[in-house]
């Protein structure tokens, strides 16, 4: 219930405190909230369960009767209640209430699987068999490792997508602009191949700043994407981010994608989007991600590629997450976070543009189809058949991981 709670309160606060700059969400509401939350807590610590479950219930119900245009943007409020609610009617013996709460939370979207795993408040209900059913449910939408490793293989024999990836030319005119203007051959430095990435991949995690509820700007291309940051002072959604490194690897003559990382859940709207680069010295695709400037490698210290971390994910195999990986030089991201659970959720399934070049995502009249092509695992697909056209792009799908990550060129 501790976690639980806490929980409840870093989810609602933040998003009541949002929807106050916005000026979408009342005081008295926030204000409700905290003392609701206030009350519960005191509740909670005097182990009085039944004033518990009815300062939990008060706000539920106030919450439900929120506009719809509010709730939406906070999924996660009903399904915590429930199962806070869960809690206290374990903790007070009430198992068929608390089991009911539980299934309520279940159907509401918790997926906290770990949580629910080790929290001594359910322990009433542990050895009940509607509880052991719950638990696997939540384990199927919330334990992500266990998700991945149900994915299924590729198949190497597909050959359904003819289309090839193709790579800009380091001395197209924008590139040359970009790289002149931020003098990027000094950023690079003269070091080996793996030392530029990484100076590359730095100077764009600082010059400019994450904001994954910040809208996408018109223009999708390094240059324009660096000035409205400054201009406006503003940040940009991880997408964003992975098309400035991939324009700056591009512009120092690096074969270079944007990668976009799915969840198997059609209703997780979170992905996370990072940028690989071509190594010639090694042959490979590797990781580099200017969100939480990071890069990954083997327990020998070897850098690996998105493919290469899947599969160690999925075999429990050492991973290391560079030390100095961190959110907007504030937060530190570790590997149990980063790897264990965040890209473990969202490496079910991946998709890449076709054309890697400047502006290639910037939609306008007179502008070709995006051309995306999406890498699944197993049987698993999000379209049907295996290419769909549509009036902005049109998307191929493939099982084949090797024609995927084809060396660019072949």
């Amino acid at each position: 219930m501790r976690k639980v709670v806490a929980v409840f309160l870093v989810i609602s606060s933040i998003a009541f405190s949002a929807f106050s700059q916005q000026a979408t969400v009342s005081a008295e509401l926030e204000q409700a909230y905290r003392a609701s939350y206030q009350s519960v807590m005191d509740a909670y610590k005097q182990k009085d369960y039944v004033a518990a479950e009815t300062e939990l219930i008060k706000f539920r119900n106030k919450f439900i009767g929120m506009p719809a245009s509010i709730k939406r943007n906070y999924p996660d409020v009903m399904a915590n209640q429930y199962y806070s609610l869960s809690c206290v009617n374990a903790l007070n013996g009430n198992k068929n209430k608390a089991m009911l709460y539980l299934d309520s939370a279940f159907r509401n979207g918790y997926s906290n699987y770990k949580n629910m795993l080790t929290d001594t408040d359910l322990n009433l209900l542990r050895k009940e068999k509607r509880f052991k059913i719950v638990l696997q449910q939540i384990r199927e939408k919330g334990d992500y490792g266990y998700i991945l490793q149900k994915s299924g293989a590729y198949n190497l024999k597909d050959k359904r997508v003819v289309v090839k990836f193709t790579y800009q030319d380091p001395n197209a005119p924008e590139l040359v602009k970009f790289r002149k203007q931020y003098k990027l051959d000094s950023v690079s430095g003269n070091g080996d191949e793996i030392s530029r990435f990484k100076n590359l991949l730095f100077w764009v995690h600082n010059v400019i700043r994450h904001d994954g509820n910040s809208s996408n700007p018109i223009h999708k291309n390094a240059i324009d994407l660096i000035d409205i940051c400054k201009k406006e002072d503003r940040g940009v959604n991880c997408r964003m981010m992975a098309t400035v490194l991939r324009d700056t690897y591009q512009a120092m003559g690096f074969k270079s994608r944007t990668v976009t990382c799915m969840p198997k859940d059609t209703a997780d709207l979170d992905c996370h989007v990072i940028t690989v680069v071509w190594s010639e010295t090694k042959n490979k695709w590797l990781w580099m991600d200017p969100t939480f400037n990071a890069y990954v490698s083997d327990d020998k210290g070897t850098l690996l590629n998105v493919e290469e971390v899947r599969a160690k994910l999925i075999k429990g195999e050492p991973l290391v997450l560079n030390e100095d990986a961190n959110w907007n030089n504030k937060t530190k991201k570790t590997k149990e976070d980063y790897l264990d659970y965040y890209m473990s959720k969202n490496l079910y399934w991946i998709n890449c543009d076709v054309k890697n070049e400047w502006d290639v995502e910037t939609r306008g009249i007179g502008k070709p189809l995006l051309e995306i092509v999406h890498l699944y695992p197993g049987g698993f697909s999000r379209i049907k058949g295996d290419k769909v056209i549509n009036k902005s792009d049109i998307t191929y799908a493939t099982n084949n991981a090797v024609d995927f990550w084809a060396k660019p060129g072949n």
